[in-house]
C-alpha cells in the first residue's frame, strides 16, 4: 500500500481557495482541494485526495488515498487509506482500509473497514464429508 502524504510537487490539480466547482471530477494522481466541490469525486491507481482545512465537498467521494483537513458531507470510501486531522470532518458513512485519526478529528456516520480477500477456504481433498469422518467417503 502507498502511503497517503503526498509530495506538493507532485500534486497535478488544485482548485483553489476562491473557486467553487460543482460538476464530477475522476482523476489520477494527486489533487488537492482548497475551495468548495459539489459532485462526487472518483480516482484510481493509488490516486490522492487532499482536501485542505478551508475547503467543503458535498458529494460522494471513491478514491484510494484521502487526507482530509476539511469537510466532506456524503459518504466515503478510501480503498487504501484515510487520514483525518484535527480539522477534518466528515458527515456520512465511510469505508476505508487503513484510518488514522487525529485528536479533534469528527466522524457523524458509519465506519465500516475493508477487509483483505479472505484466502480461500480448505480445499475439497481436506473437507470433512456430510455425515462422515475425515478422510472417508460418502
Amino acid at each position: 500500500m502507498r502511503s497517503a502524504a503526498v509530495d506538493n510537487n507532485n500534486i497535478q490539480t488544485i482548485i483553489g481557495q476562491h473557486a467553487s466547482f460543482k460538476g464530477e471530477l475522476a482523476f489520477e494522481g494527486a489533487v488537492r482541494i482548497d475551495g468548495s466541490f459539489e459532485g462526487n469525486i472518483r480516482a484510481t491507481n493509488g490516486a490522492t485526495l487532499i482536501v485542505s482545512e478551508v475547503a467543503m465537498i458535498t458529494g460522494e467521494v471513491d478514491v484510494p488515498n484521502l487526507v482530509l483537513h476539511g469537510t466532506i458531507s456524503g459518504n466515503v470510501r478510501a480503498s487504501e487509506s484515510l487520514k483525518m486531522t484535527t480539522t477534518g470532518k466528515l458527515k456520512g458513512d465511510v469505508e476505508y482500509r487503513v484510518i488514522s485519526l487525529s485528536e479533534g478529528a469528527s466522524i457523524n456516520g458509519r465506519c465500516n473497514r475493508i477487509e483483505e480477500k479472505q484466502a480461500s477456504p480448505i480445499s475439497d481433498a481436506g473437507k470433512m464429508p456430510v455425515g462422515g469422518k475425515l478422510g472417508q467417503t460418502a
